[in-house]
């Protein structure tokens, strides 16, 4: 729906004569312009419970007192100009309240001209009127308003199609992805951003005129939005631009958010083309995810492949498709995603190596990313992944032959801060200072416990027994019975029996020092 006074106004087949319009000119201005239903023709002195939201009121005036007539046929009323001024006044007033645009009145037909008591109702209460010849019918004005309909439908078909099809041809050229971006901001005036699955603008263009978004006020929307898994929202960013968001891809598993910001109303012009262009938008993601799939498997192997030590091989393919390969000494980064699979942190690794000035490969190693790169580079690069908020852990080699020892020790460093919740980066040797048992995946090492020291809770807890205790005990003095027998208070033959029953239970040899070792690690780890 397109229709407005403007519209009709400015036709010069209808030769209609505006009379009042509006209160002031500022809402006279959006009066004209603004969109209503239809016009509406009634002479029925409350016309409103007929009337839509939106609607403009034709009448010939048969619900006034008739005081100037224009036909000798219709009697002509005395009524005092107070009482008459006040019904003017009461029906401008209904029709306001109820949301009509304006009047338009049929002049010369009942009335002698327009009544200028209705002109004052109208101006008092923003009301637009205008007069309809005599020689105008309702009806050739209501036929003229289905015209301009259907001229503004077949326009907004043509303009939707053309901006379709611009937005397709830009889908074809070299750099598809970015020109159908540009070509849809230019078609609709509107801010257009592409958002990787992280919420990281990966391009961003702005509206070609009127209001802009920074980077700044968008970029939380449309994280706050992904990880809410919202395929569609709509959010008012300031009080002059609207956000229109849309998921690509699935829930869960998002290929990338398409923003548009738009400074006035989303009308279905917006809506097709916008249909359009998550639809090309999405294919080009396709076809970027597949290659970024081979891309991924290609890193792998090439990642064995060094390790197999065909460095050589690996640094000429690495350097055809990415860039230098970094070259020992190097430090080894693992890094391990807090919030979300490492899968979809690789695209943005694939934009930080494109933007980055240093050598650095990546790959993915077991369910996480391992990133190599220089010695002198490494700083830079833990502050590139800074807003990915990784767990990282970190090992140096100088050598290619020790790069498998390195990632090794860079995943035990990362283990060991996500397990610790340490923020920023782990190096392995850091974690030399806690001991090798910390090098243990508690998870791990607390069920393999159960399995070793369960019969002695059990027992403990049946018989009322003290057989961790007393182990726990023994072992701290280094197996000697007097000290142990003194802490736990008991004889020391009773201590005797007790570390028959706890080798009997356990099934482990208390002379052996191997046996010792592994029950002292698991009553680390043990909760009963």
């Amino acid at each position: 729906m397109s229709l407005s006074l403007r519209k009709l106004l400015q036709n010069p087949s209808l030769h209609l004569r505006l009379i009042v319009g509006g209160e002031d000119e500022a809402t006279a201005e959006q009066s004209f312009d603004q969109e209503f239903e239809w016009l509406h023709a009634t002479d029925m002195i409350d016309p409103t419970p007929f009337l839509g939201p939106a609607e403009v009121i034709l009448t010939l005036g048969w619900q006034f007192p008739v005081v100037h007539s224009a036909d000798p046929s219709v009697p002509e009323v005395r009524v005092p100009p107070e009482r008459l001024e006040r019904i003017y006044e009461d029906y401008a007033a209904l029709v306001a309240a109820h949301g009509v645009i304006g009047i338009g009145f049929g002049s010369d037909v009942v009335h002698r001209g327009v009544p200028h008591q209705l002109a004052l109702a109208c101006r008092r209460h923003g009301l637009i009127l205008f007069d309809v010849p005599y020689e105008i019918s309702f009806m050739d004005l209501l036929q003229e308003a289905a015209r301009v309909l259907q001229r503004d439908q077949t326009e907004r078909y043509t303009r939707s199609l053309r901006a379709q099809k611009a937005i397709a041809n830009a889908a074809t050229r070299r750099d598809g992805l970015n020109a159908t971006l540009r070509e849809t901001a230019r078609q609709l005036g509107c801010g257009v951003a592409l958002y990787d699955p992280l919420g990281r603008p990966v391009t961003v263009v702005e509206a070609p005129d009127g209001p802009r978004i920074g980077e700044a006020e968008l970029t939380p929307i449309v994280q706050t939005t992904l990880e809410g898994e919202q395929r569609f929202r709509s959010a008012q960013v300031t009080p002059e631009v609207e956000a229109v968001l849309q998921m690509l891809g699935e829930p869960g598993a998002p290929s990338g958010m398409l923003v548009l910001t738009l400074s006035r109303g989303f009308d279905d012009l917006s809506r097709n083309v916008l249909s359009s262009v998550l639809a090309l938008v999405s294919v080009s993601l396709e076809q970027n995810q597949a290659l970024a799939s081979l891309h991924l498997t290609l890193r792998e192997a090439l990642l064995q492949l060094v390790l197999s030590g065909s460095v050589s091989v690996t640094r000429h393919i690495v350097e055809s498709v990415w860039g230098p390969l970094p070259a020992p000494p190097l430090v080894t980064l693992i890094g391990v995603p807090q919030h979300f699979d490492a899968e979809r942190l690789m695209p943005a690794l694939e934009g930080l190596q494109a933007g980055t000035e240093f050598p650095l490969f990546f790959a993915r190693y077991r369910s996480d990313a391992a990133l190599l790169v220089q010695e002198r580079d490494v700083d830079l690069l833990i502050e590139h992944l800074r807003p990915f908020s990784l767990v990282l852990g970190s090992s140096r080699c100088e050598r290619w032959e020790g790069l498998a020892l390195a990632l090794e020790e860079a995943k035990k460093a990362a283990d060991f801060g996500l397990r610790r919740g340490v923020a920023g980066v782990t190096a392995f040797p850091d974690i030399w200072r806690e001991g090798v048992s910390d090098l243990i995946d508690a998870s791990d090492a607390a069920h393999v416990a159960r399995r070793l020291l369960g019969r002695l809770g059990a027992q403990d807890r049946e018989s009322g027994t003290e057989l961790v205790r007393t182990l726990a005990v023994w072992l701290r003095h280094h197996g000697r019975p007097l000290p142990a027998a003194r802490e736990l208070e008991i004889h020391r033959h009773t201590l005797a029996h007790r570390l028959e029953q706890i080798s009997m239970l356990t099934a482990s040899d208390l002379d052996d020092f191997q046996a010792r070792a592994e029950l002292a690690l698991a009553l680390r780890y043990y909760q009963s």
